[in-house]
């Protein structure tokens, strides 16, 4: 490509050669900022694995800066999430993603249903709280007291939904009762949005798998939902 004009280029191509432009002389850091906004969803994801390739065989220290969540994830040894300026939190992708310490940084990094409610009991080690008028039970890993109001933040993919004839009557799980309305297909994922009794809205993400090749829903279909039990995040009121 070296006797082509730089309008010849693809977006791709013009990235690479910034790129090697600022790269070259070796620096200890390099400053990419929104580097992948320009480029199309196939070129950006082979941008972020040349990136990362890149990174790892140069060790220069890439600061990315982006508001793109799974850019952030995905090209990352170390996140840091920034709020008006400030530091919200540092740490891993995973522990990011998984174990937010702000419910900014919930908010901020993917998608999170979020359950603002009031610690009615405390058994144990674990809290108990009402959600659409259902009792259901977490780990109380901050020691919340009774009439503490938290955040109970779970992911879409740790929700499970059930048919309401799939499930025996007798069973002793924590159930939320729901409604579909509305259903996203996404190929190998199916994104389900539901609302509770109370008219909270619910975000779920069903992924096709061997077991369950079958994932059809119907608008106005009841539905149950349940979690992954210790996957759930529980914060302070903010």
């Amino acid at each position: 490509y070296a006797n082509k004009k730089p309008q010849q280029l693809s977006g791709g191509q013009k990235q690479r050669v910034a790129i090697a432009r600022a790269v070259v002389n070796r620096p200890q850091v390099l400053l990419l900022d929104e580097p992948l906004s320009a480029l199309d969803y196939h070129l950006r994801r082979s941008m972020r694995v040349e990136l990362k390739k890149l990174q790892r065989q140069l060790g220069i220290t890439f600061i990315l800066v982006t508001h793109d969540q799974e850019e952030a994830l995905s090209l990352s040894d170390r996140v840091v999430v920034m709020n008006h300026g400030c530091i919200e939190q540092v740490g891993s992708p995973r522990a990011i993603y998984e174990t937010p310490n702000s419910l900014y940084t919930a908010q901020f990094i993917g998608d999170a249903n979020i359950f603002r409610c009031q610690v009615m009991n405390t058994i144990d080690d674990t809290i108990e709280v009402a959600i659409a008028e259902v009792c259901v039970h977490f780990k109380n890993r901050r020691q919340y007291q009774p009439s503490d109001w938290v955040n109970v933040i779970i992911r879409p993919e740790d929700i499970q939904v059930w048919n309401v004839r799939e499930v025996d009557a007798d069973d002793e799980h924590e159930f939320l009762p729901a409604t579909v309305s509305e259903v996203i297909y996404k190929g190998s994922t199916v994104d389900l949005i539901v609302t509770l009794s109370d008219e909270k809205v619910v975000l779920a993400t069903e992924f096709f798998d061997e077991d369950d090749e079958d994932l059809e829903y119907e608008i106005g279909e009841k539905v149950l939902l349940q979690w992954q039990p210790g996957w759930e995040v529980v914060l302070p009121d903010e």
